[in-house]
């Protein structure tokens, strides 16, 4: 059914199955990511990876939901999101960007700032995913990133020798403050093409729509660079990241950290980042 050049092998649909989901158990045994015990919750975006990850999360019976946060930059994957739902034990929240961020969309936060739009989105997704998780009662967070994502990423901060973000990039990101969960990525060694064919035969639900903001990113550039390395010398995004978590010498400047005098949400400065996005727009729109 597929060939993975990267290990040298050809699976059924059967053993291929079996492949993926043993890969994702061996993953999280091997950073420590979570534990039977642990209430995890699914950052879901309806697409193929986070979709396939709180399915094969359910499967493997850890207790796990999905959330969804609407930012308003692509079309909710309601009906998708329905269907997942049925596959899985747990449930599959739904958020709206507009309830935390003064009735405005991603879009239009950024048009007033004069940011980039996944500027934004980062910060006001990581702030509401972290929060959400917080208050519900949820010790894990656990995010879709897969092999090419992380080796993208990788390569940019690479060649760019962003210190501060090769320092933090590691498969898991552990609790270091009371405000904050503990975040994982049990998708880390499998590529897009292994998760796309798990959605394929197990009939998970993924919307097809990519962010409209997406398609000038530079990520983009960097996988599609690290493909065409991948097309002549098979293992290379494998090595690539394992090999860098493994012996990478970055470690994470220590900082002082404190409570925002807003919201009470973590930050270095006496306010947090959201919290100054917000006072920003109010500001900008007289309120």
């Amino acid at each position: 059914m597929i060939k993975l050049r990267q290990h040298n092998v050809s699976y059924c649909e059967y053993h291929f199955n079996e492949y993926f989901e043993k890969r994702v158990e061996k993953t999280i045994i091997k950073y420590g990511m979570c534990k039977p015990e642990d209430r995890i919750l699914v950052a879901v975006s309806g697409g193929k990876d986070s979709s396939v990850l709180l399915y094969v999360l359910d499967k493997m019976g850890y207790r796990v939901d999905g959330v969804f946060v609407d930012t308003g930059t692509v079309t909710p994957p309601h009906e998708e999101l329905k269907q997942l739902q049925d596959l899985i034990r747990g449930q599959v929240y739904y958020l709206d960007i507009r309830d935390y961020f003064l009735g405005l969309t991603i879009p239009e936060v950024s048009k007033i700032l004069r940011r980039s739009t996944c500027s934004v989105c980062g910060t006001a997704r990581r702030y509401i995913l972290n929060r959400y998780a917080l208050i519900a009662g949820y010790n894990v967070l656990a995010m879709g990133h897969n092999l090419d994502d992380e080796c993208a990423v990788l390569l940019g901060n690479v060649l760019n020798w962003h210190i501060g973000y090769l320092s933090r990039q590691k498969p898991v990101l552990h609790k270091t403050h009371p405000g904050f969960v503990k975040k994982i990525k049990p998708l880390v060694l499998l590529t897009e093409r292994e998760i796309y064919a798990y959605a394929l035969l197990n009939h998970i639900p993924c919307s097809k729509e990519n962010c409209p903001f997406s398609k000038n990113a530079s990520s983009l550039r960097y996988k599609s660079g690290i493909n065409e390395v991948e097309r002549y010398h098979p293992g290379t995004k494998l090595r690539f990241y394992t090999e860098f978590v493994k012996k990478s010498p970055f470690e994470p400047e220590k900082v002082t950290i404190k409570s925002c005098s807003v919201c009470g949400y973590p930050t270095t400065e006496d306010i947090c980042a959201f919290c100054r996005m917000k006072a920003r727009v109010k500001n900008a729109l007289g309120k």
